[in-house]
């Protein structure tokens, strides 16, 4: 990769942070994400520094092992152990976002799993979100935790914590956050109307059968109501 191309991705790292701040989902230093440079090198957000507020010079590039490359720049996140078990899992993924999301995490608080078939547009996408179980923040046992989930998910919940989106871009992981953090916004919103009723079967068995025509994990749909 040019020079060129890592001020690319370094530009749109610091885009990526003021929309997540912006949104409320990466409220003072929380949060993190990264990107692939190439092969051996990740590009990452570094440890105690607001996503809002960030500028090129601040991100850092890690080897495979989450080591910096430059001892004098700042240290990744602890949580960068999640994003290195997702590079491990899945070749395709060139992207993560972290977020703390706040409908999602009132929604893994309550108990509330968004992996029923009730809205179009996640079922087409992403399939079904599924939650992980709880794992401490900045621990290998959070990576090791999103494994069994990553190898056929594109969006998680991470019980008590957030959500991790990966994709082909940063650009889109972070897209997905926004689709995770409106199925919470949304499911959560009909509850407190009333229960929720899930699309019927045959509707459902529609929207799987285009999601499989575009090429859709199978192991990521939601079950038939």
């Amino acid at each position: 990769m040019n020079f060129d191309q890592e001020q690319h991705y370094r530009h749109e790292m610091v885009q990526i942070g003021r929309w997540l701040y912006e949104r409320g989902w990466t409220p003072s230093y929380s949060g993190n994400y990264s990107v692939l440079l190439d092969e051996q090198r990740i590009l990452t957000t570094p440890t105690g520094y607001c996503k809002g507020l960030l500028q090129p010079a601040d991100l850092i590039i890690v080897d495979r092992q989450g080591v910096p490359l430059d001892p004098q720049t700042p240290l990744p996140s602890s949580e960068l152990l999640m994003h290195l078990a997702v590079y491990a899992e899945r070749p395709d993924v060139r992207a993560c976002v972290h977020a703390h999301p706040p409908r999602t995490i009132a929604c893994s608080i309550a108990g509330i799993e968004l992996t029923q078939p009730l809205l179009e547009d996640i079922i087409l996408t992403l399939g079904k979100i599924p939650t992980v179980p709880y794992a401490r923040t900045g621990t290998a046992a959070l990576g090791e935790a999103i494994k069994p989930f990553i190898r056929d998910h594109d969006a998680l919940v991470l019980d008590h914590h957030g959500s991790l989106t990966v994709a082909s871009s940063l650009t889109k992981a972070f897209h997905r956050t926004e689709q995770v953090e409106q199925a919470a916004t949304i499911i959560s919103t009909a509850l407190s109307m009333g229960h929720l009723y899930p699309l019927a079967a045959e509707h459902v068995a529609d929207l799987l059968a285009v999601r499989r025509a575009r090429g859709g994990n199978p192991k990521a749909e939601p079950l038939l109501p």
